[in-house]
């Protein structure tokens, strides 16, 4: 008997001993110039306005002690306290953290800041963390995508310098800008395959849903793609809340991603006149709906652009319709006769509070969204030396010898 006690003493020991915690323990060692340095703890996924926690690093050491309902992706945000007029100019530590005990160990310089993540979805991979399975999974998705956004960030850099060549210098022909962009759109098409294939090829989590998420806002993602990632979840009986966040997003997304049927709505033009969207779609004709506003200077540095290729295409199918972001009807219409713009001008005069800006996930101008003649979205980048792309695939190259 004695014997048969002490065997169920040990294995009630070692139950309890591999029991999941249920809270966890955030061990943070910074080496630099951080002494007294406030950090916060916050959400990465889903950001709030307010931190959860903040603490100050003594010694180079900070903890933070919480629990959480299922594995998310936070931020360690260390204050900038210089005096800057650039902002996010903080540093980060994204992570996944679950309930465990969770050592994270960074050389302060070395971490990203905010700036560098404005996009979201990454973090400083100087950064060092250990006891989270749920942040290992992460970064071996991580490390691979970060590749192809470097290449991305490097051909975005080379298109810039084509379109700003410097004072006194003449911009190049205008193959060499569309060559940059054909390679930027491979670049992308690599990163989405990659992403996407993460998710399909990996175990259901909520690890895996915050991947999903990402994968399903990038903005060359087509309906049918968001199909195969929602259809990855669909078996999953107890949802977390990122995998019901992915769910719920991902729906939305679809209604605007490339393939979808136009959304209608109403929009009113100058004269207050009102016009459905769907008014200028199923003409035979391929439609950019362009975003813009007066106040906008990268907008109106475009306009002569767009006049050039509405005179050579507009005839051959191609037709433009500005949507602006203003919210002051006189700015709007200033704006219009200074351009003296030829297509079609409407809105709603509520900026990016607009329905429709919101429904099409308009956050920046200038955007676009080109349809083809049977109302479907075809891509929302034709800006540039994208668009001379698109026009001469679709009608054949129209533009001036040079």
């Amino acid at each position: 008997m004695i014997k048969t006690s002490f065997a169920i003493i040990l294995g009630a020991t070692a139950l309890l001993s591999f029991h999941a915690p249920d809270s966890f323990h955030i061990k943070g060692k910074i080496t630099g110039n951080v002494e007294g340095k406030k950090v916060y703890l916050q959400y990465a996924d889903i950001p709030g306005k307010k931190p959860l926690d903040s603490t100050i690093i003594h010694n180079g050491t900070f903890e933070f002690k919480g629990h959480t309902a299922s594995p998310r992706f936070y931020s360690l945000v260390f204050k900038n306290e210089e005096e800057t007029e650039r902002i996010w100019m903080d540093r980060l530590i994204n992570l996944f953290i679950e309930n465990s005990t969770i050592k994270v160990t960074a050389v302060y310089d070395s971490l990203k800041k905010g700036i560098d993540l404005y996009q979201g979805g990454g973090t400083s991979l100087a950064a060092k963390v250990d006891g989270s399975r749920s942040n290992d999974l992460f970064l071996r998705y991580y490390q691979q995508k970060s590749v192809f956004d470097d290449e991305k960030n490097s051909l975005f850099k080379d298109y810039v310098a084509y379109l700003n060549p410097g004072k006194d210098k003449a911009k190049g022909p205008k193959e060499i800008g569309m060559e940059v962009c054909k390679k930027m759109d491979i670049s992308d098409d690599k990163r989405k395959e990659y992403m996407m294939q993460f998710v399909l090829n990996n175990p259901v989590s909520e690890v895996l849903a915050y991947i999903a998420l990402q994968t399903a806002g990038q903005s060359n993602i087509t309906t049918a793609e968001i199909d195969q990632l929602t259809q990855h979840f669909a078996g999953v009986a107890q949802k977390g809340l990122l995998t019901n966040h992915f769910l719920e997003k991902a729906a939305l997304n679809k209604q605007t991603a490339v393939g979808s049927d136009v959304i209608n709505f109403t929009l009113t033009d100058p004269d207050g006149k009102q016009h459905q969207l769907k008014d200028y779609i199923g003409k035979g004709k391929y439609v950019l709906f362009e975003f813009w506003a007066s106040w906008c200077g990268p907008c109106r540095a475009d306009i002569p652009h767009l006049k050039e290729v509405y005179q050579l295409y507009h005839e051959k199918g191609f037709d433009i319709v500005g949507i602006s972001m203003d919210d002051e009807k006189a700015n709007w219409e200033k704006a219009i006769g200074e351009e003296k713009l030829e297509w079609p001008q409407l809105s709603d005069l509520k900026a990016f509070d607009s329905e429709l800006a919101k429904t099409y996930r308009i956050r920046g101008i200038p955007s676009c969204l080109l349809f083809d003649p049977q109302g479907k979205l075809v891509t929302r980048n034709m800006r540039g030396s994208w668009m001379d792309i698109r026009l001469i695939n679709l009608y054949g190259d129209l533009f001036p010898k040079q």
